[in-house]
């Protein structure tokens, strides 16, 4: 048991590198193909909403075929993409090739459910932290490999190759995976798995119509306007580092592997924070206030940065905002939801951040072919502002009823 985790942790792990390596580069490369801001927003924007819907399919598909039939399939399909992308300067054939990915690069959601499948019950929480923390490695070293073989000739076919490299590894680790008995389902038995679950799937939308939404409307707004503000940075936070400061790929690469580093410290002290800091804040909406304020200073300071120095400062506060936020906002749902309704509730949550992550390409890349880059970041600082304003007048109501 402890080798197959081992092995599902290591998958994961290279599954962000691979990650790592292309998203920080694959913008700047469609740009020097010619592509606008808009197209590459488009190009972001197909992809984050094709993963959203076919995330589902591939998790129910799982359960009928099997993990590692499903995984193999998707893993296989997404080596050949990436290496077929590296070795095409066609807009149009990369657009295609992105599309295929949007359907079959799902290896976290099934690496998911592999710990699901092998753990015990009581141990899988544990298990998924360690999968989380060993695979943030994947994002802090990528970019600085991506960012040293982009810098050679021919770097973005280099890349590519190294990506498909990563998949075809993943590919040999699910086949040594050994295949769960439970999946093994007779033709008469795959019926009967549909019909539950489209008995299921209509069960939960009509469990979700009986959510009393008064109660969340809040937190889920400031999810979404928190995963619109960082979605409009990280998407675009390789073009504006590279343009606005004239730095090599491979540079742009330290940074981000800097922020990730950051984020990663900052996830791991949120319990010290809350105990240490605010133990009253029962609801946790004066952090949220704190941490949306802190973020859309950062944003507005990011901006007028003089300097690359005075860059990687700012930098700092906002990544470590935007990591705390992201867990705190989690909780505040968690926290307010009753045991019937906390799946339904985690599934809203995500599917509102996806849509934010979906939006923000599009609307960012308008923004910066309309205005320039820089003004991306003044863009992303409105949603944070936003969220600040709504923390502030949540705390405020608070007071109101407690006095």
């Amino acid at each position: 048991m402890e080798t197959v985790v081992i092995k599902i942790c290591l998958i994961s792990l290279l599954d962000l590198l691979a990650v790592g390596l292309t998203f920080p580069l694959l913008y700047p490369y469609l740009k020097t193909l010619g592509a606008s801001h808009t197209l590459v927003g488009v190009y972001g924007a197909t992809y984050s909403g094709l993963q959203v819907l076919t995330g589902p399919v591939i998790g129910s598909w799982s359960d009928l075929r099997g993990r590692k039939y499903v995984a193999s399939i998707t893993l296989i399909a997404s080596a050949l993409c990436y290496f077929c992308i590296g070795l095409t300067s066609s807009l149009f054939i990369i657009f295609l090739l992105r599309v295929i990915l949007g359907f079959t690069k799902h290896t976290q959601t099934l690496c998911k459910a592999l710990i699901a499948d092998n753990v015990a019950k009581e141990k899988q929480t544990q298990v998924h932290g360690w999968s989380t923390a060993i695979s943030i490695l994947g994002f802090v070293f990528g970019p600085i490999i991506g960012g040293h073989l982009i810098e050679v000739q021919n770097g973005f076919s280099y890349v590519c190759t190294l990506t498909a490299l990563l998949f075809i590894i993943n590919f040999g680790l699910i086949c040594s995976i050994p295949d769960n008995n439970i999946y093994k389902l007779s033709k008469t038995e795959r019926k009967l798995y549909l019909v539950n679950f489209k008995y299921e799937f209509s069960k939960a939308v009509t469990e979700l119509t009986n959510i009393n939404w008064q109660v969340y409307w809040d937190v889920f707004t400031l999810r979404f306007l928190f995963s619109f503000a960082i979605s409009i940075y990280f998407s675009n936070q390789a073009l504006y580092i590279q343009e606005e400061y004239k730095l090599s790929q491979k540079y742009v690469g330290y940074i981000i592997s800097f922020v990730s580093v950051i984020g990663g410290v900052a996830a791991m002290m949120t319990g010290y924070i809350k105990s240490m800091y605010y133990r009253k804040d029962s609801d946790n909406l004066n952090l949220l206030f704190h941490l949306f304020l802190i973020m859309t200073v950062s944003f507005c300071s990011i901006y007028f940065s003089p300097n690359l120095i005075i860059l990687l400062l700012l930098l700092t506060p906002f990544a470590f905002s935007s990591a705390i936020l992201r867990i705190i906002s989690m909780e505040v749902i968690l926290n307010r939801s009753h045991s019937n309704d906390r799946g339904s509730l985690a599934g809203v949550s995500n599917s509102v951040m996806s849509v934010g992550r979906f939006i923000s390409p599009v609307m960012s890349g308008i923004v910066a072919d309309s205005f320039g880059e820089s003004k991306v970041m003044l863009f992303a600082f409105l949603p944070s502002l936003i969220g600040t304003v709504l923390c502030f007048r949540l705390v405020s109501r608070r007071k109101v009823m407690v006095d």
